[in-house]
């Protein structure tokens, strides 16, 4: 197995790297990669570590927090070969939410978008009942060529802004555009995540009733816009969304009503 993203197990990893995984440098070449996940998912890790050339160790830890006691697991390559094609591709240590970017080579984007869905995003059927797929990322070059990535596959073009308080964006398609990238993603005998993999199946079983009509061309309101228009004036609103009065004045007047019912 070539070691490149070309290849959909190495585009898969490390968009799954670049969520929840994390690169520690230290002294005369030392270093490792981790990878946490809750134990419900150790399941990807221990296929990942089969199918990696390169040793590694899975850990368990347990972690109380105002949540409650959680089990994560860990898989931990301290190759340096390893390390160093990570950082070729553009991995940086540390910190990454911000900075990440895609990759510098050529890649699967369908798998390495699949890692990135995994790790920090979701999937499955809204409290109506309709599909949805999101992903939620801090970084702007993430955000663009998500996008792009969409808007191949839909032939829609969308827009996200970050929101106000944490500049994080959460790109969401819905209804038969979330089919068309899940998909797309989530092919045959793809790596995943099981429970990932599980809500993908149910996207994609999902038929619009008869009676739910389409709206072709509409303009939906994304989180972050919401966040927006309940923090700016209605006059501002309009000029950073590019909408109308009477579309601002309505979506207000419509999350008032969901606070209030």
């Amino acid at each position: 197995m070539e070691i490149n993203l070309k290849n959909p197990f190495y585009a898969y990893l490390f968009g799954l790297i670049q969520t929840d995984g994390h690169l520690y440098q230290n002294t005369r070449n030392r270093g490792r990669l981790s990878i946490e996940l809750n134990e419900r998912d150790e399941v990807i890790l221990l296929e990942i570590q089969k199918l990696l050339p390169f040793y590694s160790s899975v850990r368990k830890r347990t972690r109380t927090t105002n949540f409650g006691t959680n089990t994560f697991v860990s898989l931990n390559v301290s190759d340096k070969q390893f390390r160093d094609i990570l950082e070729a591709w553009g991995l940086p240590s540390g910190k990454k939410s911000k900075i990440i970017k895609p990759p510098l080579e050529k890649f699967s984007k369908v798998d390495y978008f699949r890692g990135l869905i995994d790790g920090d995003g979701s999937l499955g059927l809204t409290a109506n009942g309709f599909p949805f797929l999101s992903l939620i990322t801090a970084s702007p070059l993430i955000v663009e060529e998500y996008l792009k990535f969409i808007q191949q596959i839909t032939g829609k073009a969308k827009t996200s802004k970050p929101n106000v308080r944490d500049k994080v964006s959460n790109i969401a398609v819905y209804k038969e555009d979330a089919q068309l990238v899940v998909k797309k993603l989530y092919y045959e005998n793809c790596l995943a995540i099981p429970r990932k993999l599980a809500k993908a199946n149910e996207v994609l079983a999902w038929k619009r009733p008869l009676t739910m009509k389409r709206a072709e061309n509409r303009k939906r309101w994304t989180i972050e816009e919401d966040l927006f228009i309940r923090q700016n004036t209605i006059e501002n609103s309009m000029k950073v969304l590019d909408r109308s009065r009477k579309s601002v004045e309505i979506r207000i007047w419509r999350l008032r009503q969901l606070v209030t019912n």
